[in-house]
């Protein structure tokens, strides 16, 4: 729109109106001349009447202001109103819900500003909750929508008037989007914004869970750990029972069998309007896979009779509770231990993790050296040795030169039945692989690969454990595994370590969960002071960078030296624990017998936890897209070049619905996409709109048909919960959003000023207007003040 002009439709006649000027000037000075001569008191005067002059000759040469306006019915405003459930909310001392009183303002005896906006523009009208639809009326206005994607609507607006004269947007919001920051980062550009606010400033009685943090760590007696932030407002003073609930996997909102194993509730009494009381539990879920839980905060029946009085009904039960997901990981992790003697270690190791239901420990321990081999026989005809002789074991009894060793808790008969593995695929079946007092000489060259592949590209965990035969002292520094530990084994410190050795954690290790066993400070430090020392350690005076020591051991000299040290390594981990003689820690009694196996166990989830595996499914949310992505990889753990990922997706729990399906869950069975020059990938989208769980697996299959692998993941929908996380019309949103664009926020009010607001700004169809001044009263009152004015003063000197 260009600026305003002023134009002069008989400016041909100037010369005439400047020599009227010229002549009724003096006369004007004349008029006055009887005064006597001029003084200062008489030039004020005289300069209104000669101002009133010229303002009469001025609009002989008919002025007109010339300007462009919006064209009218060429220009379209869009009309959105917020269709969703937060406007079922009934303010205190009103008698009509937000939406009623909009729908009053749209539809009722308040609605005659659209009229008026309808004479200069075309109005489309819209509502938005989940996305934008278009309406013939605001009629169709219901509140139901569980969503307020104000950013989506705004977007998809846009794109639908790409190339059209949209003159300005009018938003009839609380302001509660549930897509948006009050930053506005993600908003496209926009016309002319003007935010209507429904809703009054002030809190509402209510109670809610504002917001959830959910950690989950090796500890071993809670790996959960989830926190609950419970707000009260607007007055509302009713305690509350905040409880979690088990959601079944295989049926529709019922209870695990077994609810033994999730924390006691708490009572929550309200505190001052607002500010939140964090609440925490902590339990080990039983179950494995993918869990679902909800914490619902439940308002106490039995309570004082004076605070239900006193204390207002709760404006909304939507936001008391929220959902969600726990992945407890695969059924079994399996763990191998390799050890170059029997020792006290493994009794204990293998009687922690026998505890916990997740972690198996298959054990390959050798008994025997091999001896050099020579032609005697023990008997005649005989070359096997005669350790095992008569224990039925002829056929796969350990020749002279080989080493004799024992397999324990092994899969079937077959399982090890070569002794160490000699190739990837077989290798890779573990989770985690354990390395006690054994020397590099007891693997080949390509089994030291195979474990250093095993950290580095199948992401399994790698521990060694020190001994007589362990690192430095076991020739592992010129071996390709060397490279993976988080130290170097050829240098060795100027001071041999003392006796009696202290174990201490370091600043690291405090903070990481799975190397503590006692969750308070204090009794984890009254616990480190009550442990026995130990005498076997491999001194560790390197470490490498990116290493952490958690652990450490001290002599009676003061020295200290490395005790536990970790590191990632490619998409694995690996450790070393330098101490030999760990196992004294659980001979000194009962309870550190239970301190040391929480150790092990600890210690054994960490070496598995975020492992690859061979069959990966990962979901990210856009939006209200779901992105699944698959990653199929063979038993060497490379990507796989041709399979088929069929994924299935079941809803497990539908919330906040008034009917349930017949069925429990519905499911879904599709095929993902393989994904262009990227081997292994596979893609596929899913749009999930009701709130709830899901739970997606899938298979993969070979051309052959073959199962290589089958995973899991999952994810929630809590609509409810972001829809009334804020009871309060959030202005400072609105503000932001009419500032960025230029347009200005209204209330009820002030909807008649639209049409003027509208335009005044720029509008992309304009038409030009011209208005003469002559027809302005203001400019009539100007001329007559000057006159009057003048005649005053006259009047008030004696003269006519």
């Amino acid at each position: 729109m260009s600026l305003a002009s002023l134009t002069f439709l008989n400016l041909g006649w100037w010369w005439f109106i400047l020599l009227v000027a010229l002549i009724l000037a003096p006369l004007a000075w004349v008029a006055w001349k009887p005064l006597g001569p001029m003084s200062s008191q008489s030039w004020l005067p005289l300069c209104f009447r000669v101002l009133g002059i010229l303002f009469i000759l001025l609009f002989l040469l008919e002025p007109h202001w010339t300007s462009e306006r919006a064209a009218k019915g060429a220009n379209i405003v869009a009309i959105i109103a917020d269709n969703s459930q937060g406007l079922q909310l009934r303010e205190i001392g009103s008698e009509k819900t937000r939406g009623e009183e909009l729908a009053e303002h749209l539809t009722g005896i308040d609605s005659g500003w659209l009229a008026e906006l309808s004479d200069t523009f075309q109005i489309r009208p819209y509502q938005f909750d989940r996305d934008l639809r278009r309406i013939p009326d605001f009629t169709h206005l219901n509140f139901q929508g569980d969503r307020s994607n104000l950013g989506l609507s705004l977007a998809n607006l846009i794109d639908r008037f790409q190339g059209l004269p949209l003159a300005g947007i009018v938003v009839l919001t609380d302001g509660n989007a549930t897509d948006l920051e009050e930053d506005l980062a993600e908003l496209p550009d926009l016309p002319p914004v003007y935010p209507v606010v429904v809703g009054n400033p002030g809190q509402m009685p209510d109670v809610s869970i504002d917001r959830i943090e959910l950690h989950q760590t090796a500890f071993d007696d809670a790996p959960v750990t989830l926190t609950a932030d419970v707000v009260s407002r607007g007055g509302f003073r009713r305690p509350v029972e905040v409880r979690v609930r088990s959601l079944n996997t295989e049926s529709l909102l019922e209870q695990s069998e077994d609810t033994r194993h999730l924390p006691e509730p708490v009572r929550v009494s309200p505190r001052t309007s607002g500010k939140p009381q964090s609440i925490n539990f902590r339990w080990r879920p039983l179950q494995t896979g993918i869990q679902f839980y909800e914490v619902v905060a439940e308002l106490v029946e039995e309570t004082n009779f004076t605070e239900v009085l006193t204390s207002p009904d709760e404006a909304t039960d939507l936001n008391n509770k929220r959902l969600f997901m726990i992945d407890q990981g695969q059924e079994e992790y399996r763990v191998l231990y390799v050890s170059g003697r029997p020792n006290w270690e493994f009794k204990f190791l293998n009687r922690a993790l026998a505890e916990d239901h997740q972690l198996s420990l298959v054990g390959l321990i050798r008994v025997a050296r091999r001896e050099p081999k020579f032609e005697f026989k023990g008997r005649s005809g005989e070359s096997s040795n005669p350790l095992y002789r008569g224990f039925g074991r002829e056929d796969e009894t350990e020749h002279y030169d080989q080493p004799v060793l024992v397999r324990i808790n092994t899969r079937d008969q077959d399982e090890l039945i070569a002794g160490f593995p000699t190739t990837a695929e077989v290798l890779f079946e573990y989770d985690a692989v354990i390395l006690d007092d054994v020397e590099a000489e007891f693997f080949t060259f390509n089994q030291l690969t195979l474990l250093r592949r095993f950290a580095s590209e199948r992401g399994g965990g790698l521990l060694m454990l020190g001994g007589a035969d362990s690192l430095e002292n076991g020739d592992y520094a010129e071996t390709p595994l060397a490279s993976a530990l988080p130290v170097y084994l050829n240098r060795k410190p100027a001071t041999p370590p003392g006796t009696d050795l202290q174990w201490q954690l370091t600043r690291e290790g405090w903070v990481e969960p799975w190397v503590r066993v006692r969750p308070l400070e204090s009794e984890e430090k009254q616990r480190l002071n009550a442990m026995p020392p130990f005498k076997v350690l491999n001194p560790l005076t390197s470490i490498k960078p990116g290493a952490q020591v958690l652990a450490e051991v001290v002599d009676r000299s003061g020295n200290s030296y490395p005790g536990l040290v970790a590191q990632p390594f490619g998409s694995g981990r690996v450790a070393c624990l330098a101490v030999g003689d760990l196992w004294r820690w659980g001979l000194k009694g009962p309870e550190e017998q239970v301190d040391l196996a929480r150790f092990w166990r600890q210690l054994a989830r960490w070496l598995v936890t975020d492992n690859l595996q061979q069959v990966e499914l990962q979901t990210t949310r856009s939006g209200e897209t779901m992105q699944l992505k698959v990653l199929a990889r063979d038993k060497s753990y490379q990507p796989v070049d041709l399979a088929q990922a069929r994924v299935t997706i079941r809803r497990v729990a539908k919330l906040y619905s008034e009917t349930e399906d017949e069925s429990g869950f519905e499911e879904v069975t599709v095929y993902a996409e393989p994904v262009s020059d990227m081997p292994g990938h596979f893609a596929i989208e899913f749009m999930s709109r009701d709130a709830g769980a899901y739970l997606a697996s899938v298979e993969v299959t070979d051309t052959e048909g073959a199962v290589l692998g089958t995973a899991e993941a999952g994810w929630v929908l809590d609509s409810a919960a972001e829809e009334f996380r804020s009871l309060e019309p959030n202005r400072v949103l609105l503000e932001n959003l009419a500032i960025k664009t230029g347009g200005q926020v209204l209330g009820y009010s002030q909807l008649g000023q639209l049409t003027e607001l509208l335009s005044r700004n720029p509008a992309p169809v304009t038409e030009i207007f011209s208005s003469p001044l002559w027809h302005k009263s203001w400019w009539f009152l100007a001329i007559l003040t000057c006159f009057l004015f003048e005649w005053a003063i006259r009047r008030l000197r004696g003269l006519p």
